[in-house]
C-alpha cells in the first residue's frame, strides 16, 4: 500500500506555501475575475455603440435614397407623363414622353450605385418608363407586390431584402407619384443593390477589431450581407440558429454573451430594423476582447512559479540540516536489513543527531561481527550435513551395486555360454551361403542381433560399475534408425510412426549407448501397446524443450502405468510384465544420467504412455 513519507522539508514548504502562496494566487484570481468584468461592461458599451452607429448609417442611406426618389417623382415630366386621363389617344401621348423620362431615370441612377434599376409603372402595373428594357414581366411581379403594401401605408415602402434569380440580394423602395389634387395616379419603382451599397456600411471593420463584424439576416435566419468567415454561396439558402439571430428575429433588443453561427463565443448586439425588415447583429469574439487580461494571469502565474520555487529552497535549506542525518541514518538501517553490514553514518558536528550516528555505527560493526561468526558455524554445519548425506547416498548405493552385481554375474555367466555356441553355429552357417544369396541378408541380421545382445549382457554386467564411454557427435535419426532396422521383426506387423518435426542439432555422445536406449525404450513401447496398437517415435528440434536440446518422445496406446507404479517405473528390478527384469528403464537412466541427458515418464491408465528423452545440443 502507497503510504505519504511525511518529511520535515515538506512540512516547511507546506508552512510557506500557505503563507505566501495561496495568498498571491488567490489576490491575482481576484484581480483577473474584476478586469475581466470591467473588459465585458466596456465591451457592451462599446458594441453598443457600434450597433447604433450601424444603425443610423442605414438610416441614413435609406433618407438619401429616399429623397432621390422623391425628387424624382415630384418632377412635372414624371407627373405629367401619365396623368392626363381621356381616350386612347391620350395614351400615345404618354408613350411620347417616355423619352423624357427615361432620360431623368437614368440620371437618378447614375448620382448612387445603389441603383439597380429604377421603373416608372402604372397602377395597373405597366411600365410606362424604365433603365432596363425588356423587364416589364420581371419588374411587374415584383413591383404589383411592394404596391399593396405601399397603399396600405400610403406612402414609401421600403421592402424586405430578397434573392433575384442571379442569387442576389435587393432591396426595393418604391415611392407614390399624386396628381396636383392628391391622387396617386403611378408609382417610382427602385431596385436597389444591397451588397453593393448596404455592405459597405456593415463591413466596416472600425473599432471591430480581427474578429468582429456587422451583419443583418432575414425574418427566416439567412445572412443577407457579407460574411466575415463564410462565402456568399455558403450563406445562400442556408439558415442559421443563435441566440442573437433568434432574439433579433424576435424583434428584441439587447446585449449578451453568446456563441455566434461559427459556434464562436462573442460579445454581440442584436436588434430588429423594422424599416429594412431585417435584424443586425454586431458582434467580436470573447477571446479578443479578453487579450489584455492576459497579462495578468501569465504575471500572477509567474509569481505565483517564482514564490512556490523560493518556497522550496528555502524548505530544503532549512531542512537539510535536520533531516539529511536522519534520513542517512534510515538508509543505512534499510542496507543492513537487506544483508549490507558495511553501513556507516557519517556526521562530524557534536550534538544529539552526532551522539546517535556514533551509537549506530557501534551497533553496526558489532552486527557484522556476529553475522560473521554466525555465517562461519553455518557453513560448517552445512558441510559436515553434505559429507553425511553423501556417505549415506554411497553407502546405499554400493549395497544396491553389490546386489545388482552379484545377480547380474550369475545371469551372464549363464547365458554366455549358449549365446557363444549359437553365435558359433551362425558364423558356421554363415561360410556355406553365398554372399548373394536371399538368406545372407537374414544371417547378417542375426549375427548382428546375436552381436548385440552380447553387448547388452555386458552392460547388464557393468551396470554395477559406473558407465565409462566416449564421447562422439552424432545425429538422433541416424541412431534412431539403425535402433529402428535392429526392432524390425517386432515392427513388420505393428503401426510404427516414426516422425521428426524439425531439424535437430548434433549430439555428443555415444552412440551405441544411446542406440541401446533407444532401441529399450521403443521395444517397451511395442510391448506394451500390443500386436494391435500403435507407437509414435517422435524427434522434436533443439530448443523445443527446457534442455535446450533434441527431445524423442515415445508414446504408446497400451494400458498405461498406474501412478503408483510410475514412481518406481525406473527403480532396478522393478516391472510391471511377467517376464521382464526390471533392468532396461533401469539401464536407460543410468546411461542418460552418465550423459548428462534426461529421462522421464508421463502416462495415463486405459490411454496410454509417453517417455521423454531430454538430449544436449553438441
Amino acid at each position: 500500500m502507497f503510504q505519504l513519507k511525511e518529511k520535515i522539508s515538506h512540512r516547511f514548504f507546506a508552512a510557506f506555501f500557505i503563507v505566501a502562496v495561496i495568498p498571491i494566487v488567490l489576490m491575482g484570481i481576484g484581480l483577473y475575475r474584476a478586469a475581466e468584468r470591467t473588459l465585458i461592461d466596456s465591451a457592451y458599451m462599446h458594441i453598443q455603440t457600434i450597433a447604433q452607429d450601424r444603425t443610423n448609417k442605414l438610416h441614413s442611406w435609406y433618407e438619401e435614397r429616399l429623397g432621390d426618389i422623391r425628387v424624382l417623382s415630384r418632377l412635372s415630366a414624371i407627373r405629367d407623363l401619365c396623368l392626363t386621363g381621356g381616350p386612347p389617344s391620350s395614351e400615345k401621348e404618354c408613350t411620347s414622353r417616355a423619352a423624357v423620362a427615361n432620360d431623368l431615370l437614368a440620371l437618378t441612377r447614375g448620382k448612387s450605385l445603389a441603383y439597380e434599376s429604377i421603373h416608372l409603372i402604372s397602377l395597373s402595373g405597366k411600365v410606362i418608363a424604365s433603365t432596363e428594357p425588356n423587364s416589364e414581366m420581371i419588374v411587374t411581379k415584383m413591383y404589383l407586390e411592394d404596391l399593396k403594401n405601399m397603399e396600405a401605408a400610403n406612402g414609401p415602402v421600403l421592402s424586405h431584402l430578397m434573392q433575384h434569380t442571379n442569387r442576389e440580394w435587393y432591396i426595393h423602395l418604391t415611392v407614390p407619384v399624386y396628381s396636383k389634387d392628391g391622387k396617386m395616379k403611378a408609382a417610382v419603382f427602385s431596385v436597389l443593390d444591397a451588397l453593393g451599397t448596404l455592405d459597405p456600411i456593415l463591413s466596416d471593420r472600425t473599432g471591430l477589431g480581427k474578429t468582429g463584424e456587422a451583419y443583418l439576416v432575414d425574418k427566416d435566419g439567412e445572412i443577407v450581407t457579407k460574411s466575415r468567415f463564410l462565402s456568399l454561396k455558403e450563406t445562400a439558402k442556408r439558415r442559421f440558429k443563435t441566440f442573437g439571430i433568434a432574439s433579433a428575429i424576435a424583434r428584441k433588443d439587447g446585449i449578451s454573451i453568446f456563441r455566434n453561427y461559427m459556434g464562436r463565443e462573442v460579445v454581440g448586439c442584436y436588434r430588429w430594423l423594422p424599416r429594412f425588415h431585417s435584424g443586425l447583429l454586431v458582434e467580436i469574439q470573447k477571446n479578443e476582447i479578453l487579450a489584455p487580461v492576459k497579462a495578468i494571469r501569465t504575471a500572477v502565474l509567474t509569481t505565483a512559479a517564482l514564490v512556490i520555487l523560493i518556497c522550496f529552497m528555502a524548505s530544503f535549506l532549512l531542512s537539510r540540516q535536520i533531516s539529511r542525518p536522519i534520513s542517512e541514518m534510515a538508509k543505512a538501517s534499510r542496507e543492513m536489513a537487506g544483508g549490507s553490514l558495511d553501513q556507516r553514518i557519517s556526521y562530524s558536528r557534536r550534538d544529539e543527531i552526532g551522539t546517535l550516528s556514533q551509537s549506530f555505527n557501534s551497533m553496526a560493526e558489532d552486527l557484522a561481527s556476529l553475522i560473521d561468526s554466525l555465517k562461519q558455524r553455518e557453513i560448517s554445519i552445512q558441510k559436515a550435513y553434505d559429507e553425511l548425506m553423501q556417505a549415506q547416498q554411497q553407502l546405499v548405493q554400493s549395497e544396491k551395486m553389490a546386489a545388482i552385481g552379484e545377480l547380474v554375474a550369475g545371469v551372464v555367466h549363464e547365458m554366455r555360454n549358449p549365446l557363444s555356441s549359437v553365435k558359433l553355429n551362425f558364423q558356421i552357417i554363415g561360410r556355406s551361403l553365398g554372399r548373394d544369396t536371399p538368406l545372407r541378408e537374414h544371417y547378417s541380421i542375426g549375427l548382428n542381433q546375436i552381436t548385440q545382445l552380447e553387448k547388452m549382457l555386458s552392460s547388464l554386467l557393468d551396470y554395477s560399475k559406473p558407465i565409462s564411454f566416449e564421447k562422439v557427435p552424432f545425429q538422433l535419426e541416424t541412431v534412431l534408425a539403425e535402433s529402428m532396422l535392429q526392432l524390425q521383426p517386432l515392427t513388420r506387423e505393428r503401426a510404427i510412426e516414426v516422425k521428426n518435426e524439425g531439424p535437430t542439432a548434433d549430439v555428443i555422445g555415444d552412440p551405441e549407448q544411446i542406440r541401446q536406449v533407444l532401441t529399450n525404450v521403443v521395444k517397451n513401447a511395442i510391448e506394451s501397446a500390443g500386436p494391435s496398437g500403435k507407437v509414435e517415435v517422435t524427434i522434436k528440434a533443439a530448443g523445443e524443450n527446457s534442455d535446450n536440446g533434441p527431445l524423442v518422445e515415445v508414446r504408446d496406446n497400451g494400458p498405461g502405468i498406474s501412478q503408483q507404479d510410475i514412481k518406481r517405473i525406473f527403480q532396478p528390478f522393478f516391472t510391471t510384465k511377467r517376464d521382464g527384469t526390471g533392468l532396461g528403464l533401469s539401464i536407460v537412466k543410468k546411461i542418460m544420467e552418465a550423459h548428462g541427458f534426461r529421462v522421464s515418464i508421463s502416462s495415463e491408465e486405459g490411454v496410454g504412455a509417453v517417455v521423454s528423452l531430454y538430449f544436449q545440443a553438441k
